[in-house]
């Protein structure tokens, strides 16, 4: 009789205990899931399974990444690894990596594609194969129909878990550098930048709606960054004596401009809709300006040794000091930048994410 108290003392007492980590594990997450759509800035490896050349799965790349090259064009985590980590949640996989339909976590995927942009056809002409934002929204359709819906049963808790989960989004620099001015350049005749931006601002809209009409309620949407001061950019326009070039990031701040009213304009119309505004664009333009300000040491110059494309040479020895560095390579921050970013849009005050940070998104 005894053993049999014992027996269900001790069952009883590990449910409870198993009750109360569930409890704390739930707890521990501020949102449901991440989705991560865009470009290289966030991309985790979807394009390592891609028939194209727009991959950053070697070394250097991944050097402080605990799987190594995993597929993202820095030296560790990014900005969307470093905000599921802050929301308490894993690493959201790259979809490319994953069966859907028997992956069990519920935690988000990453859609981001290296060199893709907003419009569908933008780096496809130099990279056969990347997922434009369009594709990539699609994809997330495919998500709902054979991951979410089978799990969550009812329509009600699906719609719980997308209204509840973040929704992250970093594209559109390629549609300039990837498509306006290599197009510009190729054609030897000039574009009109104000008509481009305004039709390209305006594509990004709809498939915003797309994502609000598919469930999405919380929304995180990066501007473009300050395309003048990137390594590349600078090295070639001014390699003895480095600065940004003021053309370029006229061209990104004239479009910020645009996508802050119109993203306004879609928070006032979809019922029930939060939209954030990450400021890449200030952020990055500060960084380089100031680095020491942030306790960094060097703007411009990139870590690894790049190419002409401004992609790290492969296995090549990067710097020593990756923490002290703005870029890794000739596009794309070190984690250390990414940190200072992230960290600033999640929790902080000065703006950087507004008009609240991802924290107080969470918490709606």
């Amino acid at each position: 009789m005894a053993k049999k108290i014992s027996s269900i003392s001790l069952l009883f007492v590990f449910n409870i205990i198993s009750s109360s980590f569930f409890v704390f594990s739930e707890a521990d997450k501020l949102a449901p899931a991440l989705y991560v759509f865009g470009d290289s800035t966030v991309d985790v490896g979807n394009n390592n399974n891609i028939d194209t050349y727009a991959k950053s799965n070697y070394l250097p790349y991944g050097i402080d990444f605990p799987d190594g090259a995993s597929g993202r064009p820095t030296n560790g985590y990014n900005m969307a690894d470093i905000i599921a980590q802050s929301l308490g949640l894993n690493l959201p996989p790259a979809i490319n990596s994953v069966d859907v339909s028997s992956y069990n976590s519920m935690e988000g995927f990453n859609y981001a594609s290296s060199s893709s942009g907003i419009l569908s056809q933008t780096g496809t002409d130099m990279f056969p194969g990347i997922m434009s934002l369009e594709k990539q929204i699609d994809m997330f359709k495919d998500t709902i129909q054979k991951q979410l819906k089978p799990r969550l049963m009812s329509q009600g808790s699906l719609n719980e878990h997308l209204s509840k989960s973040i929704f992250f989004l970093v594209t559109g620099v390629n549609d300039f550098a990837l498509g306006l001015l290599r197009n510009e350049r190729k054609s030897r005749q000039s574009i009109d930048h104000e008509a481009f931006s305004n039709d390209l601002v305006q594509i990004y809209a709809s498939h915003l709606q797309n994502l609000y009409e598919l469930g999405a309620r919380k929304f995180v949407v990066f501007d473009v960054e300050a395309l003048g001061c990137l390594p590349l950019n600078v090295q070639n326009a001014f390699p003895e004596n480095p600065r940004c070039l003021d053309d370029l990031n006229s061209l990104a701040f004239n479009f910020n401009q645009m996508l802050y009213q119109v993203v306004h304009d879609l928070g006032s119309k979809l019922n029930g809709a939060t939209f954030i505004i990450g400021k890449n664009y200030e952020h990055t333009l500060n960084l380089v300006q100031n680095p020491t300000s942030f306790g960094l040491k060097e703007g411009f110059k990139p870590c690894c040794e790049i190419t002409q494309y401004g992609t790290c040479e492969a296995k090549s020895p990067p710097c020593n000091e990756r923490k002290q560095y703005v870029f890794f390579d000739g596009f794309h921050p070190t984690e250390a930048a990414y940190r200072l970013l992230a960290s600033e849009c999640f929790g902080g005050t000065s703006g950087t994410c507004f008009p609240l940070n991802v924290q107080l998104l969470a918490a709606l």
